[in-house]
């Protein structure tokens, strides 16, 4: 029984049982209905010419529905208290305190919002210029997460993610958040200045893969550039990583907008996993990974990303100005890796 109901079902209960009450001491006849799951029941009574037994019942009976009606409302809240959701945003690219992701958290999502704000600003809007320093702080979000949970049955914790942050940065977030908890992702609207859920409908767009069949057998390093909001930079790669062969996953209709459906975006990760594991099959130990991507999308493959069983992977910051443009990345703690590696 959802919470929604239970509300709707004690408040029905108590309203049902005052008016039995006010029709016992009024002499009325009344018809009314209580809800179940099963649809609404139907109760008719009536005082008038009412033999004692009949009215003391319906007065068992009222106080009954009230009670029970308290009791169903007690519980809803129990649980509700009961439930935490821990609210993590991460800000690294507005140099302004903004919106809280708190604030925005759907009525759906049941728990007390707990924020857990990892806060990577550096004074200049825009940039992180001490990407280390950034990482150091990052570190040290699975302490932060379990001091939050307080020891609470996992079962009822769940977890809201958002951000505006580097690519490098948020995909690292993604693999220590990890995908054994309920995860909620939510994303900026820059249109709407608010943040938002990933509520629209799956337009049926796919990434395109190519490079996957042009990997020499000899090459332990490839570079996989992966194109969602704007299309990679190739002659940038080119100029990073010289002869390392480039697997490219292209979502053709994409653009800053193409990444508002939930269902979408999990097809978009299974093609990303499945790629990343057909790139490790062919004997790739080492992944420079470049995102073009929203940070909902990075999270979320970053969420995916196997720590044992996939290669290493480098997630690489863009910045048009650099030369290359490419100018650091963070190595990720799988693959063996016990901790991220800032990596330039």
């Amino acid at each position: 029984m959802d919470y929604k109901f239970k509300r709707r079902l004690g408040l029905s209960l108590i309203s049902s049982g005052g008016l039995i009450i006010l029709a016992l001491l009024a002499g009325w006849a009344l018809e009314f209905s209580i809800p179940t799951t099963n649809g609404p029941v139907s109760v008719s009574l009536s005082t008038g010419g009412t033999p004692f037994i009949i009215t003391l019942a319906a007065l068992v009976l009222a106080v009954l529905l009230i009670g029970f009606g308290l009791w169903s409302i007690w519980q809803e809240r129990a649980e509700r208290d009961r439930r935490r959701a821990i609210v993590i945003e991460v800000r690294g690219l507005r140099d302004t305190s903004g919106t809280p992701l708190v604030d925005a958290v759907p009525a759906n999502v049941i728990g007390r919002r707990i924020p857990l704000l990892i806060n990577l600003r550096q004074g200049q809007d825009g940039a992180i210029t001490n990407p280390g320093v950034a990482l150091r702080r990052i570190e040290t979000l699975p302490y932060d997460i379990a001091n939050h949970e307080g020891g609470a049955d996992r079962a009822d914790v769940s977890f809201v993610l958002g951000g505006l942050a580097p690519v490098p940065l948020s995909f690292l977030v993604g693999v220590l958040v990890d995908d054994e908890n309920a995860v909620m992702l939510m994303d900026w609207n820059r249109h709407q200045q608010r943040w938002s859920p990933l509520d629209a409908d799956d337009d049926g767009n796919r990434f395109t893969v190519s490079g996957l069949n042009a990997i020499p057998q000899s090459v332990d390093e490839a570079v996989m550039a992966v194109s969602v909001s704007y299309r990679a930079d190739l002659a940038g790669i080119a100029a990073k990583f010289p002869g390392l062969p480039v697997i490219e996953l292209v979502l053709e209709a994409g653009g800053p907008d193409a990444h508002w459906s939930e269902d979408k975006q999990a097809a978009l990760a299974k093609q990303f996993l499945e790629t990343v594991i057909a790139i490790g099959n062919q004997g790739v130990r080492v992944i420079h990974l470049v995102l073009a991507a929203p940070n909902s999308v990075v999270f979320r493959f970053g969420r995916i990303y196997d720590k044992r069983n996939l290669p290493a992977v480098i997630a690489y910051q863009y910045e048009r100005g650099e030369t290359p443009p490419y100018p650091w990345g963070v190595k990720m703690p799988v693959s063996g890796a016990q901790e991220p590696e800032l990596i330039r």
